[in-house]
């Protein structure tokens, strides 16, 4: 799978299961963070958001749950602006997802408040995007 459609399909898995599914969310992140996993960045902002996706990885997910995405990806996969699109998209989701999930009483507090500062990074590196 091309890494275009591997975004696309995120997208719609988080749309059906948000982000509670840490499964899905984790998956999310990892994608995301694998198109920005390349030498020539097309501006720090980009570098920024890929600074941001790791760190939401390692704060939420100590322990990686063992995800396996087959993707084939080009060199530089987000030179395109539909893959730059898709990417934006996704982790536009992730950021709302974790703010939505912020704020449910069910979640224990600790989680609560990881999930509000990662939206609050990924939110915020989004628009320093657009």
């Amino acid at each position: 799978m091309d890494y275009i459609t591997a975004l696309q399909q995120a997208i719609v898995r988080l749309e059906e299961r948000g982000v509670v599914d840490e499964a899905e969310a984790q998956a999310g992140l990892r994608l995301a963070a694998m198109g920005l996993d390349c030498p020539d960045m097309p501006s720090q902002r980009w570098a920024l958001l890929g600074f941001e996706l790791l760190t939401a990885l390692a704060e939420l997910y100590p322990e990686p749950a063992p995800i396996a995405v087959t993707v084939t990806t080009v060199r530089f996969p987000i030179t395109s602006i539909a893959t730059q699109r898709a990417l934006v998209r996704l982790v536009s989701m992730l950021g709302d997802g974790y703010d939505q999930a912020s704020r449910q009483p069910q979640v224990p507090a600790q989680r609560r408040f990881a999930y509000a500062a990662t939206a609050e990074r990924l939110n915020a590196a989004i628009r320093g995007l657009v």
